[in-house]
């Protein structure tokens, strides 16, 4: 995948983190706010974690929220 959608994602949580109460992300968020298609997101996601910059942030009614690594 693209390191230009990666580094869209990483700007989205981050801008995220600042403006949100909840600090987290939903993968349907993240696909709203980057214009990146859901299916694209959630490998994209799956890679930055293995990459130790995006960590899974809990889980709450079935959907997982994500945020940056600190």
């Amino acid at each position: 995948m693209s390191d230009v959608e990666k580094q869209k994602i990483i700007d989205f949580l981050k801008a995220f983190a600042e403006t949100s109460e909840k600090g987290v992300a939903t993968m349907a968020e993240i696909a709203k706010g980057t214009g990146i298609e859901r299916k694209a997101v959630s490998k994209l996601l799956m890679d930055l974690e293995m990459e130790g910059k995006v960590v899974g942030a809990g889980r709450a009614a079935g959907v997982m929220g994500y945020k940056l690594k600190a």
